[in-house]
């Protein structure tokens, strides 16, 4: 019995060792990337020439402009995303022949962009439709491409964990239409499964580099592709700063959806 327990006070030991070494791991290039931003040179050491705020106004000055159409196209991303994704999965999940084959497919279909990589949707929209990369409407609409599976999926598991389509074919026996069955009945007893879906699509339109990278003009370029470039000019300190602001908007949101997912879970 007290070889049992030793072995297992061994075993907690190692756990919580394993635990602390990940998030040691995860958290300390964080820690240093924020601190580095306020550093005037990172060198050897981070301040040995002092503090600063001068890349953060580096930052604004010269990639200002890719903090605002990264949030404009992001968040109409997650508004065309709450309405095709949340519609589609509604149709499907009702369909009297949910279960068929041809339903299962066009799933699988609506959820592919999810499985294909980002380098590859992005070279494909840019030779497809490359009269519209100017305009900046050809990043928008890869943004919807490859977030929609996740608004998809979000709806389509909160649709078949209950009931709904009981509740559907009541509110349909009372005279309401489709659209007015979704968005009176549906969409409210969903709403929790909605915004989570949403904060997910934000945070990964947010953070969408991959797809972005072929697509992007001078004059139309988002928050990653400011910080690879950042990067790319071989200031550590600059690339910090905007690593850190690009940190602003996911730390919060990350809360968000965690507290979502708990309140799911209830």
């Amino acid at each position: 019995m007290k070889g049992y327990n030793l072995s297992g006070k061994i075993l907690k030991v190692l756990m919580y060792f394993l635990i602390i070494t990940v998030t040691a791991f995860l958290i300390v290039p964080i820690v240093f990337t924020i601190l580095g931003s306020f550093s005037v040179h990172w060198g050897l050491t981070m301040f040995d020439r002092g503090l600063t705020l001068e890349w953060y106004r580096y930052v604004f000055y010269y990639y200002g402009h890719t903090i605002s159409i990264t949030l404009i196209i992001t968040c109409c991303t997650v508004l065309v995303n709450i309405i095709l994704g949340s519609m589609t999965a509604y149709k499907l999940a009702m369909n009297p022949n949910k279960n068929a084959h041809w339903i299962k497919l066009l799933e699988e279909i609506l959820t592919l962009p999810a499985a294909i990589p980002g380098v590859a949707i992005g070279l494909a929209l840019a030779q497809s439709y490359s009269g519209l990369r100017r305009s900046g409407i050809l990043i928008f609409i890869a943004h919807v491409i490859f977030t929609f599976p996740l608004m998809f999926r979000a709806i389509t598991g909160a649709l078949r964990a209950k009931d709904f389509k009981s509740v559907d074919e009541c509110a349909a026996t009372l005279g309401a239409g489709s659209i007015r069955r979704f968005f009176l009945v549906i969409f409210p007893a969903i709403r929790v499964s909605i915004l989570s879906g949403a904060i997910n699509v934000f945070m990964t339109s947010l953070g969408e580099f991959n797809i972005t990278f072929f697509l992007y003009t001078p004059y139309l370029m988002t928050l990653p592709v400011g910080m690879y470039e950042s990067y790319a000019s071989l200031r550590i300190e600059v690339g910090s700063a905007f690593t850190t602001l690009f940190l602003v908007f996911a730390i919060p949101l990350t809360y968000c959806m965690n507290r979502l997912n708990k309140t799911k879970m209830k």
